[in-house]
């Protein structure tokens, strides 16, 4: 990077802070190029920052992954004081960066757009221009894998990433980007598009909502409920995780591996699951609902029972 003395491939040892639950393509990819990925806990309002201020201090610690909204899958919106400290902060790596993927910058489904913090500015009067690389992409605005992505960041980062990509490619696809220009044509064509694709998504979500209330008087699982994005968080009774999504798949109902939203799949409670309800229609996401609500209760049950009574219980 623009800032690093030297590339991070001739470091020792180079250490990533991954929130989670988080994004599990975040961790693989990083996880991909030798870094030691570090567990962050998620709150409700972004990354616990007096871990993340602690962490920081070692000159190993390279970067952070984040999602700042709408996150993957908690749903969370990075507060305003968690920004501030992402972008204030004093670390020991001079090169240290935030990996700022606005994956879900515009993509509510219950309620008006919600503006975000701009953190490249925020960055910048903070005395850290070159800290941040934000990410975005139309892949689920228009197409997927086959839209416009972006990336920005300070001048002097773009002018070293662009000496770096001169000779991977020739140019961006230019026929996509006209196309998108002209199909979208500004914010406010843009964000009527989302309220459609809104209207599709937030029955599926209302429908696993509520069926996942009917949980609530056994006091083995809690959820997030978002307004935007695509994923719910849900937890289920410690150490039934990976039981339930045993339960699940026998069941013909396929999810993301359990384990998949913390580094390396290692989940230290084996609690928690990431729902994607987006894709099937309505009246298929209650089904599936349904299903994943008796093998929660299962697998509750069949660790309580173990708990109580030991192996014996078969």
């Amino acid at each position: 990077l623009k800032d690093s003395p030297r590339p991070w491939a001739q470091e020792e040892t180079v250490k990533f802070l991954c929130p989670c639950p988080g994004y599990d393509r975040h961790f693989n990819v990083t996880k991909s190029f030798g870094a030691e990925l570090i567990p962050v806990p998620m709150l409700s309002d972004g990354p616990d920052m007096d871990a993340v201020e602690e962490l920081v201090k070692d000159p190993a610690v390279k970067g952070i992954w984040c999602v700042p909204k709408y996150s993957n899958p908690t749903g969370i919106i990075f507060s305003e004081e968690v920004c501030r400290r992402l972008a204030s902060m004093e670390t020991a790596a001079p090169d240290f960066t935030i990996m700022w993927d606005n994956a879900y910058c515009i993509h509510e489904f219950d309620g008006d757009f919600v503006p975000f913090v701009e953190m490249l500015s925020l960055c910048a009067s903070c005395g850290h221009a070159n800290r941040v690389y934000e990410f975005a992409s139309f892949s689920k605005v228009t197409y997927a894998g086959a839209s416009v992505s972006c990336m920005a960041s300070s001048v002097e980062n773009l002018a070293h990433f662009k000496s770096l990509m001169t000779f991977r490619m020739i140019c961006g696809n230019k026929v996509a980007q006209l196309m998108h220009v002209r199909f979208l044509k500004n914010k406010e064509n843009t964000l009527a598009l989302m309220k459609k694709h809104g209207a599709l998504l937030k029955p599926k979500f209302d429908g696993i909502l509520e069926t996942l209330k009917g949980l609530e008087e056994y006091g083995i699982a809690s959820w997030s409920e978002p307004k935007g994005g695509y994923f719910i968080s849900l937890n289920g009774y410690p150490h039934t995780a990976k039981r339930t999504f045993e339960l699940c798949k026998a069941a013909g109902l396929t999810m993301t591996g359990a384990g998949a939203t913390f580094p390396y799949g290692k989940d230290p409670e084996d609690r928690n699951l990431r729902i994607a309800p987006s894709f099937a229609p309505p009246e298929t996401v209650a089904q599936a609902a349904g299903v994943l609500c008796v093998s929660l209760r299962l697998a509750a049950l069949e660790q309580i029972a173990k708990e109580r009574f030991g192996e014996v219980l078969n």
